[in-house]
């Protein structure tokens, strides 16, 4: 039976630059699916940067992009959540009366678009995480949006997730990193873009070895068989880990899952 794994980017697969080993994964990808296993990119991030990023594996992996919100295996769209323009609208208008805010953006389908009066630092770190950035005015944007994406001082961050998730029910806000904040509709999570995966596979959640290091991951790792948290992960998720390894820095996942496929290759 195949088994999913799925690993968050930012902070856990990724090395803390935002890249990783191509070669070593190129080695790794037949070599999981062989042993019955299938990777899975879970992220924040947008299935368009997702795919860019794994531009030579696409087709040998699952993408959970948008927290969620979009679906995708071997090229074909399993699940997709978009939002409703006056949602995102009512969205930003909370971000814009906060000035605690530092900026934000529409994710979508073909881009992410940032509002007209957007700092130059934020512009900058929009284009880091999201492709296809456009500066418009958002009241104007045709795309699918899919999720919005905020960023706070940290100290402000986990005290306007609380406040907006009581003020906007529908809607899920969830602290992604030190600054930064998704939201999305409170239906779903990584662990509802995993669920529509074994779903498709008619595997159950214990066949399912998730790794993730963010509030963000919370639910895909309490969802999964097997919950493995790097080192850098925050307490929370710490907390519910079957297993701590190695910081990203140290590449540990691609360390854990060469070990996964040398065990399997022994026992045969």
């Amino acid at each position: 039976m195949i088994k999913l794994i799925a690993t968050d980017m930012d902070g856990t697969f990724l090395r803390p630059d935002g890249t990783y080993d191509q070669e070593r994964l190129a080695k790794l990808l037949p070599q999981l699916t062989d042993a019955g296993y299938r990777f899975v990119a879970a992220s924040g991030r947008s299935l368009l940067t997702l795919k860019t990023l794994f531009k030579d594996f696409e087709t040998q992996m699952a993408f959970i992009a948008e927290n969620g919100c979009i679906v995708e295996d071997e090229g074909n769209l399993i699940f997709e959540a978009q939002m409703a323009t006056a949602d995102y609208l009512a969205i930003v208008a909370e971000l814009e009366n906060n000035p605690d805010c530092k900026g934000y953006l529409l994710s979508g389908e073909n881009g992410a678009y940032v509002p007209q009066l957007s700092t130059p630092d934020y512009l900058k770190s929009a284009r880091h995480y999201y492709a296809n950035v456009q500066v418009v005015d958002i009241k104007r944007v045709t795309d699918k949006i899919l999720k919005v994406s905020t960023k706070f001082q940290y100290d402000k961050a986990h005290a306007f997730t609380r406040q907006l998730n009581q003020k906007l029910p529908d809607f899920q806000a969830v602290v992604t990193g030190f600054d930064g904040i998704d939201i999305i509709p409170r239906a779903y999570d990584k662990a509802t873009g995993l669920d529509s995966l074994c779903e498709q596979y008619g595997i159950p959640a214990k066949n399912v070895l998730a790794f993730g290091d963010n509030y963000n991951d919370l639910e895909m790792l309490a969802y999964a068989g097997r919950a493995i948290v790097p080192a850098n992960g925050v307490d929370k998720v710490k907390a519910i880990a079957d297993e701590l390894i190695a910081d990203n820095s140290q590449e540990s996942v691609l360390d854990y899952l060469e070990g996964l496929v040398a065990a399997c290759q022994e026992s045969d």
